[in-house]
């Protein structure tokens, strides 16, 4: 792997998806049904992530995302447009909210012949010519590409169905490359499975590294959070059992959630080795609180135990797709600031 190279000390950034300006409620239905043709679609999304570009600059982050909007999700529509599968509606839709209420999508051939899931270039591209600052993309990784996917029908388990998608995976990630991607997440939450789950930290890393393994000139983090179906996790929060193991990865380093957890764990960052990449989630999605730049001072002083600032981000927990945006316009406006004082205390 090539070192990683910040783009400045204690680089501040966002896991994924940016948030949602209250309007575009007015434009879902409208959308759903089908009053949008392609151009209006096409300028929809466009001014959706150019405002959501703007909004991070505004913030002061120094790494900055499209806010994923075209994907309605981090995944949700990259999923919808795989082929081979039959929706199938939520089985419970009333009461409390629960993971069960998510849509599935039968997976009902094989995808030996995946070769195109989404157009990450184009979401690049368009993220490169809006920013001065540097872009990064987020790309579901092999075992989150089977988050919405009940695959009994065609794969034995989950690690089988995984494996099907690292070739259309790693040539996304070749592409990306050529076009000028130098940062790229491969996100891998914690989420249920539909068949038993053999997922452990060996089969991560091994699925990972099939993606990686041999491409030069680009930074690559994995994120790795517990989830966050409508603002609730879905997996059991605790990191022991993935390290050391998913240090076999081939990759820059992680991206863990911590402020949720109010910083638990955060010492198994001081086992890695010195040149691994942290990027520390350090602002709870999961709350209506807004940290102010005094809380995450402290939060990035601890993170500072264990890793060099040279090695360390300031992140979210994951994305913000379901905080309300005055929230996070707040919460990410004080990371900025909290890390300018670190970096002029020294």
């Amino acid at each position: 792997m090539t070192p990683y190279e910040p783009p400045n000390r204690l680089p501040v950034t966002t896991t994924g998806g940016w948030a949602r300006p209250g309007w575009y409620e007015l434009l879902e239905e409208p959308e759903r049904e089908g009053r949008f043709g392609p151009d209006d679609q096409r300028e929809l999304f466009d001014d959706y992530c150019t405002l959501a570009i703007a909004d991070q600059q505004a913030c002061g982050l120094d790494i900055v995302t499209d806010g994923e909007h075209r994907r309605r999700g981090w995944i949700e529509a990259i999923t919808a447009a795989l082929p081979g599968l039959q929706r199938r509606p939520a089985t419970r839709r009333l009461g409390p909210v629960g993971y069960d209420m998510l849509e599935v999508y039968e997976l009902q051939r094989p995808l030996d012949d995946l070769e195109w899931m989404w157009d990450f270039v184009g979401e690049y591209r368009f993220l490169a010519q809006r920013t001065d600052r540097r872009p990064r993309v987020g790309m579901p990784g092999p075992y989150g590409m089977t988050t919405e996917l009940d695959f009994r029908q065609v794969y034995r388990s989950r690690r089988e169905c995984a494996e099907a998608f690292v070739p259309a995976i790693r040539r996304h990630i070749e592409e990306l490359v050529a076009a000028g991607c130098d940062y790229i997440q491969l996100e891998e939450p914690m989420t249920p499975a539909y068949a038993e789950d053999d997922r452990t930290a060996a089969s991560m890393a091994q699925v990972i590294n099939k993606c990686v393994d041999g491409i030069s000139g680009c930074t690559f983090t994995v994120h790795v959070c517990f989830g966050s179906f409508r603002r609730l996790p879905y997996a059991k929060r605790t990191y022991r059992p993935l390290f050391p193991a998913l240090l076999d990865a081939n990759v820059h380093g992680f991206s863990l959630e911590f402020g949720g957890r109010e910083m638990a764990e955060i010492e198994i960052a001081g086992e890695w080795d010195r040149d691994r990449l942290l990027s520390a989630g350090l602002i709870d999605i999961k709350t209506h609180y807004a940290e102010t730049p005094a809380d995450l001072t402290e939060r990035i002083r601890e993170c500072l135990r264990y890793r060099d600032p040279e090695r360390l981000e300031i992140s979210t927990d994951c994305g913000l797709r379901r905080v309300p945006r005055n929230l996070a316009l707040q919460k990410m406006s004080a990371a900025s600031e909290a890390a300018r004082k670190v970096r002029a205390d020294g």
